[in-house]
């Protein structure tokens, strides 16, 4: 049964009407009320304790996911800048292969350029060079000089091939780790996507459990309220028998001096007259006017009992709320019915619980 349907039913079985005949009974069922209210509050500390250390394990694991989330957030962030160093090395080994480039080319048209300007010395005088046998050792330099300047564009030309492949090499390479940056960032990435979602689960397990710990602590003070309560209408109880008894033998005691005989107690109606019961059941008639006569206003100068079913103070609070002390009839037939149901579920069986122990 859950605990808000037991409370319920504790709190219908809490005050219950108790007989004018039979104190040590009406005694012995509010201790019996007692009792099983503290079994009930015994029973919800101990899921309270349970749910309690439940929290502070879901706290530890809480904990614990936010420091591998945190983690994780870390090694993003490395993995992060790593793939920009790595994509920053490749733009720049990609522009030196094109600074390269650039350069080879232009090498090569200087070459060129220094080759025509070697056969072309300005005009026909070179034409008397190529014919003048004269002039042949100058011939020769400028042959020479024309071999020497092919032989280093050449070798300058070589030089900037190997230096373009080598930074194209570079700029592969640099691609690939970046490639491998980037794939080490979405694995981290994925991991701490993982990890935040196991993050959000246990922050919900903890609220749900902060709620329940909530609940549970709302349900014992509820049940120690109670149990309060009925350790104090017990001992109101047992003051006003001890009152009575009091009473009963002083007037005992004066009755043996006048040797004049001594009533009982009886139910008495206070004021009055008696409610219309024609829309009552038998049973619940029968009840009624063996407690009270049918006089709203009867009472019990032993007890808190009153009214057309005797019910005893805390149920009339139970059933009536801040009307507990009406006389109405209406009213008071609808706290009496209630009472029954709650307690024995019909009128017939409260009838036939009464006839076995003169109450109900």
């Amino acid at each position: 049964m859950p605990v808000r349907a037991r409370t319920s039913a504790l709190l219908a079985a809490l005050l219950v009407a108790l007989p004018l005949l039979g104190p040590a009974a009406m005694a012995q069922e509010q201790r019996s009320t007692l009792s099983q209210t503290q079994h009930q509050l015994d029973q919800v500390e101990a899921v309270l304790g349970n749910a309690r250390a439940d929290s502070v394990a879901v706290s530890a694991a809480l904990a614990e996911a936010d420091q591998a989330v945190a983690g994780a957030r870390g090694r993003l962030a490395l993995a992060r800048a790593r793939l920009d160093a790595a994509h920053q090395r490749s733009a720049r080994a990609a522009s030196f292969a094109a600074r390269t480039a650039a350069e080879l080319d232009q090498l090569h048209e200087q070459v060129a350029e220094r080759a025509r300007a070697a056969y072309i010395t300005g005009g026909s005088g070179d034409l008397t060079v190529l014919v003048d046998p004269d002039h042949l050792p100058e011939l020769l330099d400028q042959a020479a000089t024309l071999d020497y300047i092919a032989q280093t564009g050449t070798e300058a030309a070589n030089r900037m091939r190997v230096v373009q492949h080598q930074a194209g090499v570079l700029h592969a390479r640099a691609l690939g780790v970046e490639r491998e940056r980037r794939a080490a960032g979405d694995a981290v990435a994925k991991e701490v996507a993982d990890l935040e979602h196991v993050q959000a689960v246990r922050v919900q397990a903890k609220r749900a459990l902060d709620a329940r710990i909530a609940g549970l602590a709302g349900q014992a003070a509820t049940l120690r309220a109670r149990s309060a309560e009925l350790r104090r209408l017990i001992q109101q109880e047992e003051a006003a028998r001890a009152r009575a008894a009091a009473e009963r033998r002083a007037r005992e005691a004066a009755a043996r001096q006048s040797a004049a005989p001594v009533p009982a107690a009886p139910v008495r109606p206070a004021s009055g007259g008696r409610c219309d019961l024609l829309g009552a059941s038998s049973a619940e008639r029968w009840i009624i006017m063996h407690e009270s006569g049918g006089n709203p206003t009867a009472d019990n100068p032993t007890s808190t009992a009153f009214g057309l079913g005797q019910l005893l103070l805390g149920n009339r609070i139970l059933y009536l709320g801040a009307d507990y002390a009406t006389t109405d009839c209406g009213k008071q037939l609808a706290a009496f019915r209630a009472y029954v149901r709650d307690r024995y579920g019909t009128a017939a069986a409260a009838m036939a619980f009464w006839l076995a122990h003169q109450w109900y």
